[in-house]
């Protein structure tokens, strides 16, 4: 299995355009007093590619959310282009809203083939 978790965070992190949110939560926001933010994890991880009997390569799926009282369009390209420099394809992204929080909730996913680079 294949492990770019650290990876993905430092990228979201990092990113100049990301700058401004309040937050980056694994998996689900703990709450949405300071907004806007991001919660990240992985969908899926699963066997792609073997050699010599182990696996050398995975296709990884990652969900990313924003979420805010305002528009999240800036934020969800920047999101993308970030995903996108390393080498993931968006596979899906939805406009949602949540009533209980009051909050507009941009759910994004994408995914990668990724191989171990030392084969």
């Amino acid at each position: 299995m294949q492990n770019l978790k650290s990876t993905v965070l430092t990228a979201l992190q990092t990113a100049t355009a990301l700058s401004t949110l309040t937050g980056f939560h694994f998996q689900y926001p703990t709450d949405f007093t300071t907004l806007p933010l991001l919660s990240y994890f992985e969908v899926d991880n699963l066997p792609s590619l073997f050699a010599d009997n182990q696996e050398i390569g995975s296709e990884i799926v990652y969900q990313i959310d924003l979420w805010g009282k305002a528009s999240l369009s800036a934020y969800a390209l920047a999101v993308d282009a970030v995903m996108t420099g390393m080498d993931f394809v968006r596979v899906s992204a939805q406009d949602l809203y949540e009533d209980a929080e009051h909050v507009y909730h941009k759910s994004m996913r994408f995914k990668r083939d990724y191989s171990d680079p030392s084969f």
